[in-house]
């Protein structure tokens, strides 16, 4: 097949699995590795083979940014201390303990590349991640500090393998060349995604003061800041990763502040459904490449190598517990330098927190990108390595799909509420303050009895809603019953101007044109009516 017939099956199939995975309730990475996995097999696909620069460049930066995009950036701030331990501490410990773990185990490996597996190990999966715990109702502290690790560990776990690997290709690693390209890969990503996030946000400001607020133009751009930021700093040789996290996180301050409802609404439209194929893309291709990683290796017996998978997919299980345990309470008091009211983690929680430590398609990609040769020599333990982290990337995520649920639960680990009533709050303040502005504006004596009445018609709408939402903090819901009644009729009346629309289409006295024209005004009214009834 051709490469376009492939992308076009591909993102086929991304859309059926994606739909079983939701009327099964089944967590959506799972059946597409899975279903990955059994299309390799299929002689269409059993040669397939994507460059691992290619899918770093083409998949990660978009959703990373976007995942920096979305992150709460005052709960960054309050855990600040918490992300930057596990982001940057706990994958440099998970280097050096499985580094040595693996050389111990396995002697035949060098100790180098043993510290290259380490790093590669190193990453948790930003994407993974977030499509498993996404499903669960845990604390929202837990799901933010987990994010924020998995936006930086990337970054730290590349530099990790960056190292590994020169001590392997050039034959000599000192601290102080180490510490100096850790400052210099990290300081520049953010710095250049900040001016690359910056500059183009500047330019979309420019625009829009000069007239130019197309949301189709705006929203390209917007998406071509992750991609702008990945490629300048790997120009000179900083980090992409860590650029395109700096640009996401100011992007997210910025596009919010200062964009107008249009264009929000329409970005988050074309990011939503980017973001849902790609993801698919990314654990489709990760099936779709082990098998070649598990057909590579053959001079091992099959039971060792379970064995050795097994036992290494526990050693980084434990090396993360062992370590959120005491660094938990260290970061706790960090953070309370400037946050003082923060209480201390729950041991549930942490405990949650250290198992929560799922592989994906950055460490395959880091894995397929060792080189096959070493200065004309075979590249010692590739291909166990490649194995390895395969193996680790299934268990890993199988392990957390099927005990997540059920631990969460038996930890009695679940969302106190607190992000609800903060909403239910900044709702009702703002009805409020919208409320006092209409009534001090009907007290203006030049306003006509039609201006008057139509300001009072507004703030008797803001009046039930004031009522319901302190209905809703109080428990009750008489009023959103009579609202919800009223929603009902609203939408079946809609549905029937859509009825009568499509019948004077049919009868040829409107033309297409008209017909789109009114169906998406329509639409806009029955979709705001839908969210009210979904909140």
């Amino acid at each position: 097949m051709t490469p376009i017939s492939i992308t076009v099956w591909l993102l086929f199939f991304v859309v059926l699995v994606s739909s079983l995975g939701a009327k099964w309730r089944i967590p959506q990475p799972a059946l597409l590795v899975l279903a990955g996995f059994i299309l390799s097999f299929s002689s269409p696909f059993h040669d397939f083979h994507l460059d691992s620069r290619t899918f770093f460049a083409l998949f990660v930066p978009p959703l990373l940014f976007a995942d920096a995009w979305l992150i709460p950036k005052r709960e960054l701030r309050k855990n600040l201390y918490s992300v930057l331990l596990l982001g940057f501490g706990l994958v440099f410990a998970t280097v050096a303990a499985t580094g040595f773990f693996v050389h111990w185990l396995i002697p035949a490996v060098p100790l180098a590349s043993a510290f290259v597996l380490g790093a590669v190990l190193s990453p948790t999966d930003t994407v993974a991640l977030n499509a498993l715990i996404g499903r669960l109702s845990l604390p929202q502290r837990l799901v933010y500090v987990l994010a924020g690790e998995s936006l930086i560990n990337d970054a730290s776990g590349l530099v990790s393998f960056k190292f590994a690997m020169a001590a392997i290709l050039q034959g000599n690693f000192t601290w102080s060349a180490a510490f100096r390209d850790l400052a210099w890969v990290s300081i520049g990503g953010l710095l250049t995604g900040f001016l690359i996030a910056y500059n183009i946000h500047w330019f979309r400001q420019l625009l829009t003061h000069r007239g130019v607020e197309d949301p189709s133009v705006q929203t390209s751009l917007s998406l071509m800041t992750p991609y702008f930021a990945y490629m300048a700093a790997n120009s000179f040789g900083a980090s992409g990763i860590l650029s395109v996290v700096a640009a996401g996180l100011y992007a997210g301050v910025s596009d919010v502040r200062d964009l107008s409802g249009p264009l929000r609404l329409h970005a988050a439209s074309v990011w939503n459904m980017l973001t849902f194929v790609l993801e698919g893309f990314v654990f489709l291709l990760l099936g779709l490449q082990l098998r070649h990683v598990f057909a590579a290796i053959s001079a091992i017996p099959i039971p060792r190598l379970i064995e050795y998978s097994f036992l290494l997919t526990a050693v980084t299980i434990l090396i993360r517990m062992i370590w959120v345990f005491p660094f938990s309470r260290i970061s706790w008091l960090l953070n309370r330098i400037h946050t003082k009211n923060l209480t201390p983690p729950t041991w549930n929680s942490v405990f949650l927190a250290g198992w929560i430590g799922v592989r994906g398609a950055i460490t395959l990609a880091a894995a397929l990108s060792i080189p096959l040769e070493v200065q004309g020599k075979p590249f010692p333990g590739r291909d166990l390595i490649v194995f390895l982290s395969g193996s680790v990337i299934l268990l890993s995520m199988s392990t957390v799909i099927l005990t997540l649920e059920p631990l969460a639960r038996w930890l009695k680990v679940k969302d106190p509420g607190e992000a609800a009533e903060e909403e239910q709050m900044a709702r009702l303040e703002a009805n409020r303050k919208a409320l006092s502005f209409l009534t001090e504006r009907t007290t203006d004596k030049t306003l006509s009895e039609q201006e008057r009445a139509l300001l009072n018609r507004i703030a008797s709408e803001y009046t039930l809603r004031i009522q319901e939402l302190q209905e809703r903090r109080e428990g009750t819901d008489n009023i959103r019953k009579t609202l919800e009644e009223e929603n009902g009729l609203r939408l079946e009346a809609i549905h029937e101007e859509k009825r009568t629309i499509h019948q004077l289409r049919t009868e040829h006295r409107i033309d297409d044109q008209t017909l789109r024209r009114i169906l998406r005004d329509l639409d806009l009214v029955e979709a705001g009516l839908r969210k009210y009834r979904e909140d």
